[in-house]
């Protein structure tokens, strides 16, 4: 190690060693305040946290993915029938890379193949423990309530959808693409402003909003704490992603199957 590193703090959420002047943690990403920064000689100088700034930046990305889902939905409403899932997928997608791009070097730290390691596998394992046994069984009895469910196999009848596009469009996009934006750009700016569990609070809370349905409003709210807690225990949004995807490609094929879930 060199005479620079030595003897360095290391980062409080990782405890990978950190960079004089560094404002973020290269591994997880993690923001470093000015007390926990390595200094070579010289203090650097670090901008104070802009609150209002960062709190723009949530509204502006969940303002622009609410107004895409209530159009979309809207549309869904007058055309019962129309050919939009391609589309929503499309437009949520450019805005989520647009944001991703710009704040790609967080977004970059918490996708570093490192940051899967076997610590990262086993939280993984008793996060879908529990999201397979819990809300699994609060899905199945909301199903015998007889409260009926939109089935997203039913795009195969209606516009021929191939299995395979469906489970890109509705397991694999939205598992890369909602695990960027809400345990990424907006968990990140929320926990900077409001606090790492209050951040993750609300980061759930608006992730279960987005899917405009007030009867699963309280099961995603739970995956979104799963989530979460999956990107705050391992520094990673891969678990997440990992877990998010494998989720909705297993709704997908007990629908197919005809298993009331």
């Amino acid at each position: 190690m060199s005479s620079d590193s030595a003897g360095a703090p290391g980062c409080v959420k990782c405890g990978a060693a950190l960079r004089a002047g560094a404002l973020y943690c290269a591994r997880c990403g993690n923001c470093i305040s000015a007390m926990e920064q390595p200094s070579a000689g010289i203090e650097p100088a670090v901008p104070s946290l802009d609150r209002s700034q960062e709190l723009r930046v949530v509204g502006w990305l969940y303002g622009l993915l609410l107004a895409t889902s209530l159009a979309f939905g809207i549309a869904y409403f007058v055309s019962p029938t129309g050919d939009f899932l391609t589309w929503e997928s499309l437009v949520a997608g450019i805005v989520i890379v647009a944001f991703a791009v710009h704040y790609r070097s967080e977004i970059l730290a918490l996708l570093r193949p490192s940051t899967f390691d076997r610590r990262a596998l086993s939280t993984l394992a008793i996060a879908a423990a529990i999201q397979f046994t819990l809300l699994g069984a609060v899905f199945y009895l909301l199903v015998q309530t007889g409260i009926p469910f939109e089935r997203i196999t039913d795009e195969i009848q209606r516009h021929h959808y191939s299995v395979w596009q469906l489970l890109v469009l509705c397991s694999l996009a939205p598992a890369v693409l909602e695990e960027i934006a809400f345990r990424g750009v907006i968990f990140e700016r929320l926990s900077r402003v409001l606090g790492e569990r209050e951040g993750w609070l609300v980061q759930a809370a608006l992730f279960s909003v987005l899917h405009l349905s007030p009867v699963i409003f309280p099961t995603h709210f739970a995956m979104g704490l799963i989530f979460g807690w999956l990107r705050m225990r391992t520094g990673s949004l891969i678990p997440g992603m990992i877990l998010h995807a494998t989720w909705n490609a297993v709704i997908i094929l007990l629908e197919l199957r005809g298993v009331p879930i």
